[in-house]
Order: C-alpha cells, then structure tokens, then sequence
C-alpha cells in the first residue's frame, strides 16, 4: 500500500508537467525563431544547454530559441504552469499551540465557612446561592450557649484584673486566653473591645463572610441545629477565574510561563479573552498523554463560570533558531497559587505563605550541524549561511507552501540569477504564523538552514518542477541521488545528437 502511495504521489506531477511540456513544445513561436539565424541558441527549460543553430534539446527534446529570447521564454513557462516565486525574508512569527479546556475555581478565592460552634441558627441573611457578598458581611446568625459561656468567661476575668492589686499577672493572662477562645469562635476583636467595655453578653454569634465573592453552596436553614465543624456557606471568587487546558506533550517545548493565551468560548460567539500561563503541572497523565496547564484571567463582568468548556491558543514567539522566545519569568520565584506574587529571590509568599518556586530557565537548542543535511553536494549553492544578524524579533521565514516535505527531508527551489531554477536542502523549525506583506495571517516555517535572505524561491508550482527533475533523472524530492538513464521518461529517437556545451559550474544540469 505505501509502495502504491508513492508510485501515485510520484506519477500525478509527473503527468501535469508531461502535459506543461507538451504546451511548450506545441506553442507556435511564428518568425521568433529566424530573428536570430546566428548566435547560441538554448532550451528554456534547460538554459545550460547552449548549441550554434536552430534544433532540439538533447535533454528534453523541446525547441531551442535564440539565448535573447530566454528571459520572456521563461517567464511565459511560469506563467503557463502557474509557477509563482517570492523572497525568503525576515518576519515576526509565532508558534501557535492549540487546546481546549475547561474553567474551574480559583483555588486560592475559595472560602469554605463552618460552624465554630454548636447552636440553633436563628437568622440567614445569605439565604440563596448565587448572591454576591462582599468581605465582612453577615451570613447567619447562631445562638449558642457554648458562645454565652465565652463571654461570661471574659466579662468575669475582666472584672478581676480591674480590682488585682500586686501580681496581675494571672488575671491577665485569664483575661487573655477568654479573648482567645472567643477569636477561635469567630468573635472579630472588635466585638471582643465591645463586649470589655459593655459587659453585656451578646446572645448569637454572628458569622461574617471572610472573602468577597459569590455563594456557590449554602447548606443552613433558619431554626437548623449545627454541630461544630458543620458546612454552612461556601464561597468563591470568580475574579480571576482559571481555566485547565490540556496540552499534548508534543506541544510542551512550546509552552511556557507567563505566556499569553487567547480564548473563545461558545457561549460569547466572536469575544476573545486573554490570559496567562501561570502553572504547569509536573507530571502527565498517562491516559490522556497530556499535561495540564493552568491559565488565569480576569472576569471582572462574571461572564466565565466554572464548568464552562473552551479553545484556547496558546501563542509563542519565536527565536532565530525556532525555539520558543523568552517572556521574563525564567529564573524568577513565584507562587503557584498568586502568580501576581513574583520575586528575584527565593521566599515565602505574603498572601498564602507558601514557598515561591523557581521558574524553569530556557532549554538550550543545539544549533544545526553539517550533518543535518544527509545529500549534501547534489546542487551548485545549495547550502549558503546567512551570517547577517536578524532583526530584533524577527526570523528568516520561508512560506510553508515553498516547502517540499517527505517527512524525513524537506526542499525548496532557488530560483538563480540566470532565471533557472535550482533544488535547495533545507532544515527548518516548526510551522508558525505570520503576516505576508498584505498583511494577511499566514503559515510560514523559520529557516535554520539552506536560504538566505532576498533569495527568491517557488512558493507555487514546486511540484510540478520537481516532477520535471523526476523526468530527466535529476535529483529531486523522492529521488535524492537522481536516477539512471533508463528510469527517464524522455527517450530520443534516431542518432543521439551533439553532446551540449559544458554548463558553467560544471555540474549537474540546473532545472
């Protein structure tokens, strides 16, 4: 079956340039040809062919035209055959690593509220899930003889360190360990100050919401007795919310902290949103083949909820080599839990008082070596180096439609000052986007290795080019090494007609 792939990958080119040939040869050139009955005379598709009159290629048979004619000649092919060219140059590109993910909770904005007390809840003042709280706003209200006790305590320790003589130092300490108990049962200090200077017992302990942010789960009705340690109120801030993306590990080398990602949703149909890569877990899931990634973004409006699924593209600049380009974080410290929280230094940090953790610095990437380029030697320049520092941000870029790929080796076409076209040995980095000179968003591939810039290649019409190699036994994509004389596909008839002139760099024949 891949034998027949091939033979049939191979043969479709073949047959569009057999019939692109067959156009040039049949195409009436009227009194062109006498207009120079002296002079060389060359083959338009094989311009290194150069014989004193009028006659046929010995290479492909076509009609020969005087060496003036060739310029307008080829042009008139390439336009025939579709073939377009444009200059390898420099642009501003980046990798595009696309996902899908879902929204979850902010971790670090979730409040889990529980009784501190046993008693009878008497008033809800959050009495559905859904409302907006603010921090410090009353939730319920829990009358508790446990919380009288407290403040008896209190009051009674109060009242012995304010007639102590001598020592005080139990009676503060007794008065000390009463405001204690009552801050452990959710009494705020300044309620504590109140009930000093008043004397009074307060009846119900009130419980305050500890963060602002949204009820997501309310388990408490009025007149229900609680258990210390039951589940009242559970709320979250959904500003900013986190979304998981899973990502594949052939895209990991693409992903990085502090990156910016771009996401859409069903719900918001032509709304982008944008985040920032804030963590990346540490292991894979060997089910999924996938590590998640968490990104954060801002949802100052609530419209990203939890659960809601999404598509996400992660973009990453590149470098000249085609690795992924710096954001800033690399050998920094931050929290994983407040990724606002950055440090030069190692520490702890002062929201959470977690340990801030190390962002991974930049792999190393080995430049390209001689021996990446396994058929060296077929074509005259196929390897030129293009030693020019690129501009700041930018990177040699060839448009991906002028690359010839068979998975294991990639080429271009060259076209060279005398209008032929040449084969180029390429080694490029991954398939990016960029901006044309239209300003248009195209798919372009960095060049590491076998361009340099201002070179014109074939971004149209490669194909049928290389098939044209295939014909005459050159090498080409499939065919590194070219083939033997009876793998050709044009024969010629009669006796074998003069030999040609030897080409200029004294090599392979140039299509």
């Amino acid at each position: 079956m891949s034998i027949a792939r091939n033979v049939l990958t191979a043969a479709v080119p073949v047959v569009l340039v057999a019939g692109m040939v067959l156009v040039v040869v049949l195409r009436p050139h009227g009194k062109t040809d006498e207009a120079a009955p002296h002079g060389e005379w060359t083959c338009s598709m094989h311009p290194q062919v150069r014989l004193p009159g009028l006659g046929k290629c010995p290479i492909c048979a076509m009609d020969l035209v005087p060496v003036a004619r060739l310029a307008s000649e080829r042009v008139w092919i390439e336009q025939t055959g579709g073939v377009e060219t444009e200059p390898v140059s420099y642009r501003e590109l980046s990798k595009g690593v696309r996902t899908v993910g879902k929204f979850d909770y902010n971790e670090g904005r979730v409040a889990y509220i529980t009784a501190r007390v046993a008693g009878r809840v008497d008033r809800v003042h959050a009495d559905f899930t859904g409302i907006q709280v603010k921090k410090g706003d009353h939730l319920v209200d829990v009358y508790s003889p446990d919380l009288y006790l407290t403040q008896s305590e209190l009051i009674r320790a109060v009242e012995t360190l304010d007639t102590a003589t001598g020592d005080k130092t139990f009676a503060e300490a007794s008065v000390e360990a009463a405001r204690t108990k009552l801050r452990l049962l959710g009494i705020l200090p300044a309620q504590i100050a109140e009930i000093e200077k008043s004397k009074q017992v307060k009846t119900h302990l009130t419980v305050y919401a500890p963060i602002g942010g949204t009820v997501i789960e309310k388990t408490v009705r009025p007149g229900q007795y609680v258990k210390e340690g039951d589940p009242l109120y559970r709320i979250a801030d959904l500003d900013p919310i986190w979304l998981y993306l899973d990502v594949y590990e052939y895209d990991l080398a693409w992903v990085r902290y502090g990156q910016h990602v771009d996401v859409i949703l069903e719900a918001y149909p032509g709304e982008q949103f944008q985040g920032t890569v804030t963590f990346i877990d540490p292991f894979l899931d060997d089910k999924t083949r996938a590590v998640r990634v968490r990104v954060n973004l801002r949802n100052p409006e609530r419209k990203l909820m939890p659960a809601m699924y999404a598509a996400a593209v992660i973009r990453a600049r590149l470098r000249p080599d085609g690795s992924a380009e710096p954001t800033g974080l690399e050998g920094k410290y931050i929290c994983p839990m407040h990724p606002e929280i950055v440090r030069d230094a190692p520490g702890e940090c002062p929201v959470c008082e977690m340990d801030l953790e190390r962002v991974p610095d930049l792999r190393s990437v080995r430049p390209p070596a001689k021996d990446d380029y396994p058929h060296h030697g077929h074509d005259h320049y196929a390897f030129p180096s293009d030693t020019a520092k690129p501009p700041a941000g930018q990177v040699l870029a060839i448009r991906a439609t002028a690359v010839l790929n068979t998975g294991r080796r990639m080429i271009a076409y060259r076209k060279r000052p005398d209008l032929a076209f040449e084969l180029a040995e390429l080694v490029v980095g991954p398939l990016a986007e960029g901006k044309d000179d239209a300003g248009r968003v195209t798919t372009y591939y960095p060049v590491l290795k076998g361009l340099k810039s201002g070179e014109w290649v074939v971004v149209r019409g490669g194909f049928l080019l290389d098939s044209q190699r295939q014909i005459e036994g050159m090498p080409s994509l499939l065919f590194p090494e070219g083939q033997g004389g009876t793998n050709r596909h044009v024969e010629h008839s009669g006796p074998p007609p003069a030999a040609p002139e030897t080409p200029p760099h004294g090599g392979e024949h140039k299509h």
